[in-house]
């Protein structure tokens, strides 16, 4: 394969050459992929692929005389899939978007072709074929005396293989710079070098700054891990339960002692708070039918509409050992009757050594 004839603007690409040029460049990013892992050098891989199959899209478009903004269509399939490659974590995503971008080509692919063109070389049409020429050598005459002359027939063929060879040279060079436009680019190149210069240094500094992005948040990753798992067990402790009959139940986490039951709808907050003696004062003592009271440290409502009390570690005992042994308590409003009570806690052997 002639690799100029793949940044030609003239010529024409047939479907098969379109789809093995899709096909390829979509394969040199996965095995980039495999190489490089999610780095930030897929991206520059990727732009460095762009023009390859855009130019081959935009010669095939021409090869089927169909639109040739059709040919930015394929490029969005290849941006997606890059940035999936580094960024995105889902696998499906990226299956997704590169069988999209399989479809794309086969439709790119089976368009006919209308012109006509009898041979493509290679799939590929246009002045970016290098002709191939044979060589003429210049016939040489005998002398008179019936001897060939080794010199001049050296020479001629000399001269028209050095002939030859510069045309071959020039014709390909023409050919080649014909075909990729680059005279009218180094023209505007030359022209806009503080243009070309700021798009340098844009890509520069974006891939620059994804590959910070990337080493930082690889960083993290681990960190994040370990303080979301500590948060987890720091919220959630573990809770020991004994459900008394009449519709309340006896927590114990760690030394905390807690009284729930389901309230009322409210909204989630503090109903009390010994710490600031601020609430509802209904809930300000924790009262035994035998005249004994606690305070609670603190009393909320929770997200499920059930209300907890909390009481200091030090009144744990005592008020575990009065549950067993009354008959009633008083909390908030809400009477409940401690029958069974003595029973339910002794089913959870964490509470016997409190009774």
């Amino acid at each position: 394969m002639q690799y100029q004839s793949l940044f030609c603007f003239k010529g024409l690409d047939n479907g098969v050459r379109f789809a093995l040029v899709s096909a390829s460049v979509y394969f040199i990013l996965l095995l980039g992929f495999v190489l490089l892992g999610q780095s930030a050098a897929l991206l520059v891989l990727g732009c460095l692929l762009a023009p390859v199959l855009g130019l081959s899209a935009y010669r095939r478009m021409r090869d089927a005389a169909g639109p040739s903004w059709y040919a930015c269509l394929v490029l969005i399939p290849l941006c997606l899939f890059s940035i999936t490659l580094v960024y995105a974590a889902s696998l499906a995503l990226a299956v997704a978007i590169l069988v999209i971008a399989v479809l794309l080509s086969l439709f790119f692919a089976r368009l006919p072709s209308v012109g006509k063109v009898k041979s493509y070389h290679q799939g590929y049409v246009g002045s970016a074929v290098t002709p191939r020429s044979s060589v003429n050598r210049r016939r040489v005459e005998p002398s008179l005396g019936g001897h060939v002359s080794v010199a001049d027939a050296y020479e001629g063929v000399s001269e028209e293989e050095e002939d030859n060879h510069q045309w071959q040279t020039s014709s390909s060079q023409q050919g080649f710079f014909d075909s990729m436009a680059l005279r009218p680019w180094t023209h505007w190149a030359k022209q806009n070098q503080k243009s070309l210069l700021a798009v340098v240094a844009g890509l520069g500094a974006l891939v620059l700054i994804a590959g910070l992005f990337e080493a930082l948040t690889a960083d993290n990753e681990p960190i994040s891990e370990l303080v979301q798992a500590t948060s987890a067990q720091v919220i959630a402790p573990s809770r020991e339960e004994a459900k008394i009959p009449d519709g309340f139940s006896v927590l114990l986490e760690n030394d905390v002692l807690i009284i729930r039951w389901l309230g009322e709808k409210a909204a989630e907050g503090e109903i009390w708070s010994l710490a600031s003696a601020q609430g509802d004062r209904s809930c300000a003592n924790l009262s035994f039918n035998d005249g004994s009271h606690y305070r609670p440290m603190l009393v909320e409502y929770m997200p499920d509409t059930s209300i907890e009390a909390r009481f200091s570690p030090l009144d744990t005992r005592a008020i575990i050992s009065d549950i067993a042994m009354r008959g009633s308590i008083k909390l908030c409003g809400y009477d409940f009757s401690l029958k069974g009570s003595q029973s339910a806690l002794s089913k959870n052997a964490v509470f016997i050594p409190y009774l």
